[in-house]
């Protein structure tokens, strides 16, 4: 009778086996596999492909009906010593004026606060030019405000006194670009000489109109 070693030599396991067969690996991990795959034509339906179309329908919207936006250019003057009441009459002057129109009238104008409007007109032409591009401007818009109210006194007979103000005051503008006016026609032109004016015909009064609280005594 075998014994259970010599059994297991007979076997011979270790030679039927390959121990060191060489094994053939792919280099290539499963995400490097699909990116070589063709991708498959899908629709995006995602959040941020939703987004995106609304984004492009509303610039093709507003490149369509996009209008040509008023340049305007704004300017404050500081406070000077001057009273409101008076620099608004410069400032009455010189609304819907020409820029260069307003420069030449401060440039004779008799006033004095005239000298300080003019520099200050001069500056924000050439800002506007250099910042805005803004070209053959129209004074829009001309204001005045308050500025500091100094008070000191006032001295009066007997030892009294009083109080008086020592006013400033400030100019803002509004300038905006001069809208291109289309050329006058014919009919144009001679409504300007003043053809085709219908004036005003007399006509008798209406004696039937009652008439209401009557003066006392006749008007001629």
């Amino acid at each position: 009778m075998l014994s259970l070693t010599q059994a297991f030599k007979g076997l011979k396991p270790f030679q039927s086996a390959k121990i060191w067969q060489p094994v053939s690996a792919k280099f290539s991990s499963s995400a490097m596999a699909l990116a070589d795959q063709p991708q498959p034509a899908r629709p995006k339906v995602g959040g941020s492909s939703l987004f995106e179309a609304a984004q492009q329908e509303a610039e093709a919207t507003i490149s369509q009906h996009t209008e040509p936006v008023e340049k305007e250019y704004r300017w404050s003057t500081t406070n000077f010593k001057a009273s409101p009441r008076r620099l608004n009459m410069i400032a009455r002057q010189l609304r819907n004026l020409p820029i260069d129109e307003a420069i030449r009238q401060m440039q004779f104008s008799p006033k004095r606060a005239s000298n300080k409007i003019l520099h200050n007109l001069a500056f924000a032409r050439k800002n506007a030019l250099e910042q805005k591009g803004m070209k053959d401007m129209v004074v829009a818009q001309a204001w005045v405000g308050k500025g500091t109210y100094h008070r000191r006194v006032r001295p009066h007979a007997r030892g009294q006194f009083g109080i008086m103000h020592h006013k400033e005051a400030h100019m803002k503008f509004i300038f905006k670009e001069k809208p291109a006016q289309p050329e006058p026609s014919r009919a144009d032109r001679r409504n300007i000489r003043g053809w085709k004016e219908t004036k005003k015909v007399w006509t008798p009064l209406n004696e039937s109109k009652p008439i209401y609280n009557p003066k006392p005594y006749y008007n001629w």
